[in-house]
């Protein structure tokens, strides 16, 4: 897969994909977390959008001891400074969970978590294939994603480039930070009831422990907060 081809995208795959609460197989079972940070009052170049992908593999009710594996897709320039209307990419790098945490933290960021959501086997196994593109070092970052190179890009679009379907222009900058990940959580919750599938009747809260959430100060809105309705430039908090 060659990454910016595949960046025609945006979180809604899990729409085409399919985002119902099932296994792939007995005892395998994928999840997806929604990150957006920001300072307050707000700074564009203090602003934030990742994303964690989770398998967990066991049997039984008791979730909390199931083996559990997560990946991050969380791209940030090398050098940690947002250089807003730089016209120049340079090095990006992709953070681990923890790493981006400490960043946006020190940057006296507000960290809002959607999710926990329940996906499927293709939806997880494509943001493998976008997590080891990025790692391979092709990419460049810049805040402003470039139109045509598509080498050269932003957290947003790295996030959306899990999706096979459209395009960046699906996810305009007019949404950065928060509400970027607002409007991706909304719209995962819209298009899992299209197809039947309501994600705030399942409690994946267990995750929030099982990856070590809880040290942090971190805003959680669970399924059951997140409005099935589109929003516009999505700056409302639940």
């Amino acid at each position: 897969m060659k990454f910016l081809r595949s960046l025609r995208l945006g979180l809604l795959a899990m729409l085409v994909l399919g985002l119902a609460p099932a296994a792939s197989n007995a005892g395998e079972f994928y999840y997806l977390l929604i990150f957006g940070s920001e300072d307050d009052p707000k700074h564009l170049r203090n602003a934030h959008t990742w994303a964690v992908f989770v398998r967990a593999v066991g049997e039984g009710t008791d979730q909390a001891g199931y083996q559990v594996t997560a990946h991050t897709l969380s791209w940030y320039p090398a050098s940690k400074v947002v250089r807003l209307w730089s016209p120049c990419p340079e090095p990006g790098v992709n953070l681990t969970l923890e790493q981006t945490l400490e960043t946006v933290l020190g940057l006296n960021e507000n960290v809002r978590l959607w999710g926990p959501f329940q996906i499927q086997a293709p939806l997880y196994n494509r943001s493998v294939a976008v997590y080891n593109e990025v790692a391979s070092g092709r990419a460049q970052y810049r805040a402003i994603s470039a139109l045509r190179d598509l080498y050269i890009t932003d957290c947003i679009h790295v996030v959306a480039a899990v999706d096979p379907v459209f395009g960046r222009g699906h996810y305009p900058l007019i949404r950065i930070g928060q509400p970027a990940s607002r409007y991706m959580a909304r719209q995962v919750m819209m298009r899992s009831l299209e197809k039947g599938v309501d994600q705030a009747a399942n409690d994946n809260s267990w995750l929030i422990p099982a990856l070590g959430l809880i040290r942090y100060p971190i805003t959680i809105v669970p399924p059951s907060a997140i409005t099935a309705e589109p929003c516009g430039l999505c700056k409302q908090e639940e």
